[in-house]
């Protein structure tokens, strides 16, 4: 294990009190924890601060924010995946960024994108990319955003999140290697949590969407506390709606009067669908 501390990294082990009481740090963690060597930067982690918040997949802790990283085109935007994603982050209260990828791939035939994408713009902080051209203003605008801030980068496998952040942090990658080998502790992968310290915050990279798993999210969570459907919830005729043929719902009304995306819609029933069957497996 890492822990850093006034910029600089020690390889720690646990006490023993926090191994026999299952205690185990996870990436993020705030630890008190006491030097070894200074010169052979080894320490001993003492003590884990109580988590504000946490995350499973990947697991790491004391988040700020999520930014979801999701290609236009190659592959092909897909609202399902990003809600599913989106609607997990809202669950369980983080603040998700959307981070749209592969701008200069887009034509002036994906003109059916763009009811999708105004949706997003409006109602949360989104940034579109070009990792061809770094210049573009949306990019400052990411730099931006992480700074200061614990951030989580995760997304559909191929969106570019890799390539975003060797973008954000030049040679990123070939660097966590180095020290990877210089510590014998093997090359570095994305299946692995890594923070790294970025304009007086912290990055971590995440594997893709492949690891996320929809049995984490609780049905009646997901039925209240998206963010598209917060403002309706409280007038449903039953504290427990779900929002699919269900009388007197309010998100339904909403829905049928256009005032909730079709797609939204859609893609949520989906979800909800999902965890339905996911449960009755076990």
């Amino acid at each position: 294990m890492y822990v850093l501390y006034k910029e600089k990294i020690y390889i720690c082990n646990s006490k023993g009190n926090l191994r026999h009481n299952k205690k185990t740090p996870i990436t993020g963690d705030l630890v008190e924890f006491e030097i070894l060597n200074e010169e052979e930067k080894t320490g001993l982690i003492l003590s884990i601060k109580e988590r504000k918040n946490e995350l499973y997949r990947p697991k790491i802790a004391n988040i700020n924010q999520v930014i979801i990283v999701t290609s236009l085109k190659e592959p092909n935007l897909n609202t399902l995946t990003l809600n599913k994603y989106l609607f997990f982050i809202e669950t369980i209260k983080l603040e998700p960024v959307l981070l749209f990828t592969k701008t200069d791939l887009l034509t002036k035939t994906d003109e059916n994108y763009k009811k999708a994408l105004e949706y997003y713009k409006l109602g949360y902080k989104s940034i579109f990319i070009s990792n061809i051209n770094k210049v573009d203003i949306d990019f400052h605008t990411l730099e931006e955003v992480v700074k200061d801030k614990v951030s989580v980068f995760t997304g559909q496998t191929g969106a570019g999140k890799s390539t975003t952040l060797n973008n954000l942090i030049p040679n990123l990658f070939e660097k966590t290697q180095e020290i990877s080998k210089s510590l014998n502790r093997g090359k570095h992968t994305t299946t692995k949590n890594e923070l790294f310290i970025y304009k007086g915050g912290l990055i971590a990279d995440s594997p893709g969407f492949s690891s996320f798993q929809i049995k984490e999210i609780n049905p009646i969570d997901l039925a209240k506390k998206i963010k598209v459907f917060e403002k309706f919830v409280d007038k449903c005729k039953f504290y427990d709606c779900i929002h699919i043929n269900t009388p007197n719902c309010e998100v339904i009304n909403q829905y049928k009067n256009n005032k909730i995306p079709e797609f939204i819609y859609n893609d949520y029933v989906k979800i909800q669908m999902e965890i339905k069957n996911t449960l009755k497996r076990g």
